[in-house]
């Protein structure tokens, strides 16, 4: 595949803000525990997550599922800037009753995966980034401690929850506003590669190559290629491997099968070749991720 490592294990909660002014495309697409919120302040993105396509302009949130495969891509040579923020589930768990009830996460489990904000949520939300960003850069609140009985938590950690589940909040209201509307998130429907995609979900684990993916579809493997990495901006081979890995992750969290098997189980034609993408894709190679996430 012959990408670098686009992610390895980080601290429970993230936020980073950044403007690309040329054609930017990410290296790879990213897979990680981490619930995301992306949200583009200027510019177009094409987004894509899963099985869909989807368009996003400035003023838009972006909802990503943990372990989903996502990936951008430019929209011609319009620069862009956005922020994106990762939490872990562990990181809001040390909430009141109350707030836990209000079950956030489930923000990422709706149909509302692109969030065009209206004016008033706009303005809302973007102070609340604006805020976490400058917690982010200062000095006073990581150096300022406070006792929690027998532990010591920084200000800034606390603060960084609470704007974070204020934000979850806000936008867990927004999507109720759309539901109202009966809005749908605008996806870029390509019929062809939509069945394509369909296709590779369903036979990825079977040995997959492109002539063979093209033979189902008549068309030729030129062709398949060039129109699936103009919809999605992966390769096949890039899409079928990030399905591997992620049924692969969930295998190495909750069952004792060992890492040639699951190799096997999910597609990989052998367990070196496996391990190689497995660290290419999560930074860590599967014996590294077995005993980190196993016991969690």
């Amino acid at each position: 595949m012959g990408h670098k490592t686009v992610y390895a294990p980080h601290q429970d909660f993230y936020i980073d803000q950044s403007k690309k002014t040329d054609n930017y495309n990410m290296d790879s697409f990213h897979m990680h525990k981490m619930y995301e919120v992306y949200y583009l302040m200027e510019g177009s993105r094409k987004y894509f997550i899963d099985d869909s396509i989807y368009l996003v302009n400035a003023g838009s949130l972006v909802l990503i599922d943990a372990d989903s495969v996502h990936k951008t891509a430019s929209m011609g040579d319009i620069p862009h800037s956005r922020i994106v923020v990762n939490f872990s589930l562990d990181f809001l768990k040390d909430f009141s009753d109350q707030v836990n009830a209000l079950d956030l996460t489930s923000i990422f489990r709706t149909k509302f995966t692109v969030l065009p904000l209206s004016f008033k949520y706009k303005l809302t939300i973007e102070n609340i980034f604006s805020r976490l960003m400058d917690l982010q850069d200062s000095e006073q609140h990581k150096d300022a401690l406070i006792t929690t009985g027998e532990n010591s938590i920084s200000s800034q950690t606390i603060l960084s929850k609470l704007l974070l589940a204020e934000l979850l909040i806000y936008i867990k209201e927004y999507i109720h506003v759309l539901e109202q509307k009966e809005y749908e998130s605008h996806q870029i429907v390509n019929n062809k590669v939509d069945k394509i995609i369909k296709y590779i979900c369903k036979h990825y684990t079977e040995d997959l190559t492109l002539t063979s993916i093209a033979e189902q579809f008549y068309i030729s493997p030129f062709y398949l290629s060039k129109i699936f990495k103009r919809s999605t901006n992966l390769s096949i081979v890039e899409y079928i491997n990030s399905l591997r890995i992620r049924q692969a992750k969930e295998l190495l969290e909750t069952s004792s099968t060992k890492i040639a098997e699951i190799a096997e189980i999910v597609g990989f034609s052998s367990s070196s070749h496996f391990s190689r993408t497995f660290k290419l894709v999560t930074g860590l190679s599967p014996q590294q991720y077995k005993k980190l996430y196993s016991c969690k």
